[in-house]
Order: C-alpha cells, then structure tokens, then sequence
C-alpha cells in the first residue's frame, strides 16, 4: 500500500528520522502459558503507519505495556520490529502504576476524554493526574531525542495523550519538524473553557508544523478555542500564527484498509467462519440478524442501544424468534471503576431484556466481550443484515467502515448515530438519534424490511466512498500537510 505514497514525498523524507510517539504500541508482548508471544493490536491508523516506518527504516516511541515487553528490549530499552521482519525500532517507555493510574486512566482518560466528548459530568480534574501527565510527556520527550541522536527529524505525534510533546520537542529542537493528530473531537470553547490547563494545553500544541483533525467542525472549534485563549492570530482559514511560530491546522478524516477488508471478507477462511458463526449461534438462513461492535465505553451509547432493542422487541412481536442481536464489546481501560460499573449495568440489561422476551430455545440479545481480531469480526460482518452504531459522540468511528467493507455482495444496512463524524462520510447510512428511542427502534424496523435493490444503491455508495478515501488516503494527506514544512 505504500505505492500510494508519491515517490516525491518519500524522497524528502531523505536525510529525515521520521519518529512516531504514539501512548499506543505497535506490537506488544505478552507472556502466555509461560511462553511470551507478540501480537499487534488490531487498528486502522496502526496497521498504516507500521509499514510507512518499515520503508524508511523509522522509529515508534511507545508505552510497553504488555507484561512481557521487558523482557524484549535491549539495555537502551529498543527492538526491532516486526518480528519475522525487522525493518524499524521500537522504543518503549515505561510506567509506574501510579503513572498508569494518574497519566493514563486519570487526566487522560478521566478528564480529557469526557471533555473532548462533551460528557462533562464524567469529567473529574485532580492535580496530581496533571503532574503525571506533565511527568510522562516529559519522558516521551526525552527518549525521541535520544532516538533522533542530533540528525534532522520529522515526529508525528497520534492524539490527546502526547498534547504537551510539541512544545517539549521544539524547547529542544527547534529545528524539528513535528506533527500531531488529535484522533478524538475538538469541542467547542465553551466546552473547552472547563480545562484548567487550557492556555497551556493549546501553547504547546501550537508549537506543531501541522495539526489534524477528522472534521472541519473539530478544526474550527480548535481555531476558535486558540484565538480566544491565546489571541492567536487565524490565517487564510487555516494557518495560526502565535508567538513567533505559525501552524498548519488540517481536516483528514481517518478511514481504514479497505483492500485488506475486503480481501478478509472474500476468502475461505472467513465463508467457513460467518458457517460456523451461523451453526453455533443458531442462526439459519432465515434469521434477522444485527450487530454491534463497540470499545465498552460510555461514549458508544451501548446502554441507549439496548433500550432501542427493547423498544424494538415490545413494537414488533411478529420478529420474534426469528431475530437475533449480537453485541461485541471489548474491554477497555479495564481497571477504572466507572467501566466495571457501566459493564455490570450492560450485562444485567442484556439479562433483563433476553429474560421479557426471550422463550424456550431463543433469546434476542447474544451479549460477546472480548477483543476479537479482524480475521474474525469480518466474519460477523458478514453475517449480519444490519449493524447499529449508536455512539452519544464519536469523533469518527471506524466500524462503520469496517462493516461496509465487508459487504462485498452489498447487502445489509448500516444505521449510523448522527453524534458521530462517519455520518458526514457516509451518506448511505441510515441516520438515527442514539437519544431518541422510539425512533432508534423504527429504525431498526425500516433496516430489516429495506428492499434488497434500496441495500444495494446505499451500500455500493458508501463502499465506492471508503474505497477511494481509505487509511493511506487518509497518510497521505497528513504526510504532504506535513511536507510543507519541510520545503
């Protein structure tokens, strides 16, 4: 897929270290049955960059997390990766668990994130998680430097956890060029005003090149928010001018490896598994099926989403039986209280509602938490005639794709939150209103009694879509962004 990048491109990346800084890694180690094994983290924006830093022999900074990724490393705390490959570098830094509980889980994730989704009463500010973050950042920071040993480098940084690292970067290196993409929604000021460390969070991603963003509303919110704090000055739309340094603010829409979905849902393995799907759930030809896949977070509107089902099953008794819903969830940020009390409710709802209607032999809900691979989820993909994205706010969504991807015979439909950034992509989807209900669940109703012809006109759009706008459309982009700043 690198064919994609312009070889002009490729060629200023000569005499350049081009470093990613991501808190996520590309590979990570786990110890299994005492027998350590690597696996890659499934991931649209991971699978596109691993092999960008493979042809120009780059570097990946990253948190190791997994519990056997110190056993891995050299004394300078590096691998080579990919294993049966190597062609780049992996530095790791490591965390104290403190430093996972207030960096990560605390003012990232417990403040950060439920500000950039507008959920602000789960916001929760504490002065320590501040300082960790501060204290991480700082470590980042540190080890790309020792990465880039004084040589010419262009660091692309990937989203709200690293939002101190331009600044860090450029104190030191002012020669750098440096990059970053806020992978999450940008809110409006006067959402962002909340942030205690608001001047200071928007001083240092100021020090960029170039920022992107997945929508033009999320860029102008960023804009905004920079001209009142700062008194930035704005230019020509899409240029900042602050102190004696000016950035490029950009909208790219993130997407995913439409050809490697594809090529996933036409092969053997994944016909016998959607057979072998269908044998043990006990799905025959005949059955209505739906799907959801979702990271177990609040943001998703898991819980609106049962309720919709519900709705769906006391309006429509004529599909039951015949009806089956399968919720993918995977576990995420597992440790925090919040997700342990939010999984509980879930669960308990899904109990509560296969218990009303479910009979002898049928239950509508078949409830899966795990993270699963992209091998299998295709497979699921495939087997269902409609999937159901209910998201409260999602910065863009990626399963929409996925699951469009995966129709290649252009059957099925997609019902698509309007609280999400997909929804301005893919305009073949079936909007609905994750807050509303009842009309969530007429929406399920027109999805499975939508003419085959109607599935296909809506399906071969969105495919057509994705297709030409994938992930390395998406690279592409944000690396000539980030070009301009090295001519």
């Amino acid at each position: 897929m690198l064919t994609l990048l312009e070889k002009s491109l490729k060629e200023k990346l000569v005499g350049y270290r081009l470093v990613v800084a991501s808190n996520r890694e590309p590979y990570i180690h786990r110890k299994v049955r005492g027998v350590i094994r690597c696996d890659r983290p499934a991931g649209g924006v991971t699978a596109a960059l691993d092999p960008l830093l493979q042809s120009v022999n780059g570097v990946w900074v990253a948190w190791g997390s997994g519990d056997a990724d110190q056993q891995v490393v050299d004394q300078q705390d590096r691998l080579r990766v990919p294993p049966d490959h190597p062609c780049y570098t992996l530095r790791r830094i490591w965390l104290t668990p403190e430093e996972v509980e207030q960096y990560y889980s605390g003012y990232s994730n417990r403040f950060l994130w439920p500000l950039c989704h507008m959920t602000l009463d789960r916001a929760v500010f504490r002065q320590r998680d501040w300082e960790a973050y501060q204290q991480v950042n700082e470590r980042f920071s540190q080890a790309i430097l020792e990465e880039l040993e004084g040589l010419p480098g262009l660091v692309w940084i990937q989203d709200y956890h690293l939002a101190l690292l331009p600044l860090l970067l450029k104190q030191q290196r002012p020669d750098l060029t440096v990059a970053l993409f806020w992978h999450t929604p940008w809110p409006p000021h006067d959402i962002f005003r909340i942030c205690p460390q608001r001047k200071e969070l928007l001083s240092a991603l100021l020090a960029c090149d170039q920022i992107g963003f997945h929508l033009n509303r999320y860029r102008q919110n960023f804009l905004k928010c920079a001209e009142r704090e700062l008194d930035a000055k704005i230019q020509g739309g899409d240029l900042v001018r602050y102190r004696d340094r000016q950035t490029l603010i950009s909208a790219n829409p993130v997407s995913i490896d439409f050809a490697g979905f594809e090529q996933l849902a036409r092969s053997q393995d994944t016909i016998r598994r959607m057979d072998n799907l269908r044998k043990r759930l006990k799905a025959g030809l005949e059955t209505i099926v739906g799907l959801g896949v979702d990271r177990l977070d609040y943001t998703k509107g898991l819980l609106k989403r049962l309720w919709a089902l519900e709705e769906f099953l006391a309006r429509y008794p004529k599909f039951h039986g015949r009806f089956l819903f399968i919720q993918i969830s995977a576990p995420t940020r597992a440790e925090s209280e919040p997700y342990r009390s939010y999984r509980d409710i879930l669960q308990s709802t899904v109990k509560e509602i296969n218990g009303k209607f479910g009979r002898s032999g049928w239950r509508p809900i078949e409830y899966i938490e795990g993270n699963l691979s992209h091998d299998s989820l295709v497979g699921y993909y495939q087997l269902a005639n409609f999937c159901l994205v209910s998201s409260v706010y999602d910065g863009m969504n990626l399963v929409s794709k996925e699951f469009v991807a995966s129709k290649v015979d252009e059957s099925g439909v997609l019902l698509l939150s309007e609280m999400t950034g997909a929804l301005e992509e893919l305009d073949g989807a079936l909007p609905i209103n994750p807050y509303d209900v009842e009309s969530s669940a007429e929406a399920i109703r027109q999805a499975i009694e939508m003419p085959r012809e109607e599935q296909r006109m809506r399906m071969a759009r969105m495919r057509a879509y994705i297709q030409k706008n994938d992930i390395y459309h998406w690279m592409k982009a944000n690396l000539e962004g980030i070009s301009r700043s090295i001519d």
